[in-house]
């Protein structure tokens, strides 16, 4: 009987309602719990027929009537719509699971195809869209990702936390081709001159406020920096003016701890907030060369200037 009912189809598309309406059969997938969470247009089977049709559906799969979904499949859906966050990590997830089997080769190829078609539509406003393959870094909210401020400059190819904080970074690291943004990353990007440009209140050399924010962030950062790196940070800042002082923003090498009462007009560190200058902050100045001593000849100057005026 089952024989002879199919061979009846033969002559006209044996036709099934599915998600997107009644199609024929051919067009219609067998639902999968893996892809349920970012394929939204392929026609499927609802779980109502699955669950309570399941000889026939079993007849349609043994035929080859109904498909299962390939990854051709994800990348033609990929290729109609940007994803949601949340159904962009869906995306990633599923490909996290696929990496655990197969060969690397094609699996190389195939991350390639899934970046390259993926593009995630960041809620704004304005609303911001970002193809994953032009992704290059992301926050590591368990190590120094976690002090980055997210309400500052950011660089456009960092991964958007609301996707990253789903996954364990060494994932992130492993399965795709994105690496952590580290605090010499960030920090490059911030003191940028296109970057300061673009907003005066994110200018380290115009806005004392954000220059104690960025030194709190090395602060907090330091002790865990390896050597060769807090050399790096100095050697970005040792020429900028991003030390707030009692007399303006001034370059490391112009301010003066507060230690330092020698002369009343000294630009003495002086931190917007009111914060005290000690421990790790006060070892980062240091290194950026912030002075605990007035040089020999500025008091030298000083004392002729004031022999000057008797």
């Amino acid at each position: 009987m089952e024989n002879a009912f199919f061979t009846c189809a033969t002559t006209h598309p044996f036709s099934i309602i599915s998600s997107e309406g009644v199609r024929s059969a051919s067009q219609v997938y067998v639902p999968d719990p893996e892809f349920s969470g970012f394929l939204k247009r392929l026609p499927m089977i609802s779980e109502d027929i699955v669950n309570g049709a399941k000889t026939m559906v079993a007849a349609l799969r043994a035929r080859g009537m109904i498909k299962n979904i390939t990854f051709v499949d994800v990348l033609s859906e990929l290729r109609l719509r940007p994803l949601s966050e949340t159904e962009a990590v869906a995306c990633l997830k599923w490909w996290v699971g696929v990496t655990k089997q197969g060969d690397n080769a094609k699996l190389g190829q195939g991350r390639s195809q899934l970046l390259e078609t993926l593009v995630v539509s960041i809620p704004g406003p304005p609303e911001k869209f970002m193809k994953l393959s032009d992704a290059r870094t992301f926050l590591n909210s368990r190590t120094g990702g976690a002090i980055i401020p997210t309400d500052g400059p950011l660089p456009s190819t960092l991964l958007p936390t609301s996707i990253t904080r789903s996954f364990d970074p060494v994932v992130l690291s492993s399965v795709f081709p994105w690496k952590q943004l580290s605090i010499v990353d960030w920090l490059s990007h911030v003191i940028d001159p296109k970057v300061a440009a673009a907003t005066a209140e994110f200018d380290i050399t115009h806005s004392a406020t954000w220059a104690e924010r960025v030194l709190s962030v090395l602060a907090r950062a330091w002790p865990a920096l390896a050597k060769a790196t807090q050399e790096d940070v100095v050697k970005m800042l040792s020429s900028k003016t991003c030390i707030p002082t009692s007399i303006g923003l001034k370059t490391p090498g112009e301010a003066y701890f507060s230690s330092v009462n020698l002369f009343r007009d000294l630009p003495i560190v002086t931190m917007p907030s009111g914060m005290v200058v000690k421990g790790a902050l006060e070892k980062v100045l240091q290194a950026l060369g912030v002075r605990k001593h007035v040089e020999l000849q500025i008091v030298f100057d000083r004392s002729l200037s004031s022999l000057s005026c008797l």
